[in-house]
Formats: structure tokens, sequence, C-alpha cells
């Protein structure tokens, strides 16, 4: 195969009298058109002017792109709110979740899923009849906490994990698993939280530890000040039924009761035991405690007196029915054909 390769004279190269010669024509050319368009170029517009075109074009597009942006920011703002209206059922309110929060705790280790079903059935009924919130735990998920101790410890890390979760909510109700809400057709504001009802319900100057402790109840706290409704039996405390008020006294008194040295001090009355002892040594929680009757909160089928259920209450105990004696999937039962069905409100 032959290649050709073109031929060049040493007249050509680079350094020859020639290539100089044709580099100097060349040049000359080159200078006299500069010398003739320098004089254009310079009247019609100078380095300056043309940067300084340059830089307005540049904030111009920067400007418009500015503008596009909070166009398309403002737009999606305004779908967010009329999103947010809707969900918040066109009240014009932010939608920030449900005012009231249930909570239930679950032991999955000692009861089958039949009857715990059901629990969680009467919850959900209650809940969704008054547009609250439910927030439902197995108390063995709170194991690691709970170290060695009882399963009755569990509602207080069980109940600050609902506020965390439902931090929009307004109150929080917890109800012991063993429970069932009888009344469903009573919403929590109307019957208890209500600041005109709370306060004809109020039991001022009563003994925190029945029947003749020292240290009472106050007598002349505002209702606007308590945040935490609670009632008793003939023994003290019952903390199977309690609201609180969200806020930093609800974490402030939860994460005090699950101190563990009150798990560890052995009360007599476990739970209820510690919650008398933190109302009765710290000023700052009994002033906020609301001590209503038992009925309100949680009546006793079994009970006598002013704490026995009758028909209407809102809530039936079934407060130490795990007892050897006693079965609560049997009381349950008993129960669950007579209780209330709720009725759907109207948005």
């Amino acid at each position: 195969m032959h290649f050709s390769i073109p031929s060049r004279s040493a007249d050509n190269l680079p350094g020859s009298p020639s290539f100089r010669a044709k580099s100097r024509s060349h040049g000359s050319s080159r200078g006299l058109l500069g010398s003739l368009f320098s004089p254009l170029v310079s009247s019609s517009m100078s380095s300056t002017e043309f940067e300084k075109r340059r830089y307005v074009s540049q904030r111009a597009r920067r400007s418009i792109l500015t503008i596009a942006v909070a166009v398309v920011v403002g737009i999606v703002l305004l779908i967010v709110y009329v999103v947010s209206g809707r969900l918040a059922g066109g009240s014009g309110k932010r939608a920030n979740g449900p005012s009231v929060v249930l909570v239930l705790g679950l032991d999955n280790t000692k009861y089958k899923d039949d009857y715990l079903g059901k629990v969680v059935e009467n919850r959900k009924e209650y809940a969704d009849a008054h547009g609250y919130g439910l927030y439902v735990r197995y108390n063995s998920d709170f194991k690691a906490l709970l170290g060695s101790s009882g399963p009755e410890w569990a509602k207080m890390p069980l109940m600050r994990a609902a506020l965390e979760e439902n931090p929009g909510a307004t109150y929080f109700w917890y109800l012991d698993q063993n429970a069932i809400i009888m009344n469903p057709n009573l919403r929590l504001e109307d019957h208890v939280t209500d600041v005109k009802r709370l306060n004809s319900l109020i039991l001022r100057d009563v003994p925190v530890v029945p029947p003749d402790g020292v240290i009472r109840t106050y007598r002349h706290v505002p209702v606007e000040r308590m945040k935490f409704i609670v009632s008793q039996d003939h023994e003290g405390f019952q903390t199977g039924s309690f609201v609180l008020q969200n806020g930093e006294y609800a974490k402030y008194v939860l994460d005090s009761w699950f101190d563990q040295l009150y798990r560890e001090y052995n009360f007599p009355k476990a739970d209820r035991g510690a919650l008398e002892h933190m109302a009765q040594w710290h000023p700052t929680i009994l002033s906020k405690i609301a001590l209503v009757p038992q009925r309100i909160l949680n009546s006793y089928p079994n009970g006598v007196g002013e704490s026995k259920y009758e028909d209407g209450d809102f809530v039936a105990s079934l407060y130490g029915c795990d007892s050897p004696e006693r079965s609560c999937v049997r009381e349950f039962e008993r129960l669950w054909d007579d209780r209330g069905r709720a009725v759907m409100r109207r948005t």
C-alpha cells in the first residue's frame, strides 16, 4: 500500500526568508484592518459600557428568577393552606390533630387477642364518634424501661409516648385495659374537662389518702390552673382512669411518677401509692390536681355506695379483676352486651 505525503519546500518552513515575508505581509493587513475598525468599536461601545450592560442583563435575569420562585412557593403554600383547612373540617384552623387522645395499653402476655380486640373496638367506637384520637400500644413495648417493675407502671411511659406523638392535642385520657366505656355518647369535654362542669365536680378540702389523711386537696385553687383530673376510691387515687392536660406539667408529673426511686420503693399500692406520696409532699403537683367523684371517671360494677356502677355511668372499671378469685374476661363479657352504642355526630 502506498502513502503519498505532500512535499514541503524549504521556502515554506518557519524561519525561511519567504515565510517571514509572508508573515509580515499578513501582519500588515491585519494591522490595517485593526486601525480601520478600532475607531468604530471605540465610538459605538467601550468595554466598560459593555460590562455594565451585561451586569444589568444578569441582574434582570436574577430578578425574574427570584419572582418566579416566589410565585411557585406562594402557590404551594396556598395549596397547603387549602388542604389543611379541609382536613380541619373547613373551620379555617390549622389541622393539628384531635383535641382529645384516648390512650390504651394492652397486656398481650396474659390476655388473648379476641379479648384485646373487643377492648380496642370499644375505645375506637368512642373515639370515632367524637373525632378523638386513639393511641394504642402493647405494654411490652416498654419492657426495657420497666425493668423489674410491674405492668401497672407502664402507663407513665405509655402516656409520655402519646404526648410526643400528638403534640397538638389538648387532653389525654388514660383508661385501663380492664375497663369498658358504657356510655359512649358522653363527650369528654362536656362530661368533665369543661371549666364550668369541672368546677362543679371538684372535691375540695378532702384527704388525699382517705379516710382521714392529714394532707387535703386545696380549697381555693382556681379551676383554670388544674391540669390533672383523677378520681378516688375508698383506698385512694384510682389511676385506672385519669385525664392530663397537655403541657410541661403533664410531662413533669409523668417523669416524676416513673422515677426509679418510686418504682423500687415498694409502695403497698404501687403506682397509686407513689402518686399519693407525690401529691402529699409536692405542692406543685397537688395544686394542679382536680379530684372528682369516682363515678365520673370509673364506676365499679361490684362496688358499694357512691362507687357502685349505675346505668348511664360513663365507665365501668374492673379494677382488681386479675386476682385469682376473679376473671377480667368473664366480667368484661357480662358488660359487653349491656354497653351503650355510640351515635355518630355530624360535623
